[in-house]
């Protein structure tokens, strides 16, 4: 089966999801109301094969709020793309050869401002937006290869927004 047809027909178990909320319903003497926001999207799978990455990645990518900046756009991108990490241990399986130093779990998010010409990405080791600028790259001079790495230290900051009192 090709691929195409392949996601028709895994999308077709999932054609009742929405962004709008359920509608109240009347039961006899007794009224249902949704349980909240989001409603709409009840039933929409959340493990992490395949399949249900790509159902959750259509149903957010067609529900994806405009943007009116590049900056935008790329939250807008981390905010979706950040639904099919698969954390540290969730994806290792039981009586696999673990290999040194590798994991299944999402390692780097990225996305690409094609216009400008940036690429972002964040790591699991740190959540903060870094860019690389291909404007400010030469690649008309071929130098050797450089190797960067994705975190300077696996480390998160963390900002205090409670005043000190003294």
């Amino acid at each position: 089966m090709k691929t195409v047809q392949l996601g028709a027909v895994v999308l077709r178990n999932y054609i009742n999801l929405s962004p709008v909320a359920l509608p109240d319903k009347r039961i006899a003497d007794l009224d249902f109301k949704p349980l909240g926001g989001g409603s709409g999207m009840i039933g929409l799978p959340g493990d992490y094969t395949p399949p249900s990455r790509f159902v959750r990645a259509v149903a957010f990518s067609k529900t994806a709020r405009s943007t009116s900046s590049g900056e935008e756009a790329m939250y807008e991108v981390f905010r979706i793309l950040d639904n099919f990490n698969v954390p540290l241990g969730a994806a290792e399986g039981s009586g696999e050869v673990k290999t040194s130093g590798m994991r299944s779990a999402t390692q780097w998010t990225t996305c690409s401002d094609t216009k400008n010409r940036v690429i972002y990405y964040h790591t699991q080791h740190n959540r903060r937006v870094r860019r690389i600028e291909l404007d400010h790259i030469d690649f008309a001079k071929p130098t050797e290869l450089v190797h960067l790495p994705l975190d300077r230290e696996k480390t998160q900051d963390i900002e205090d927004v409670v005043p000190i009192s003294k």
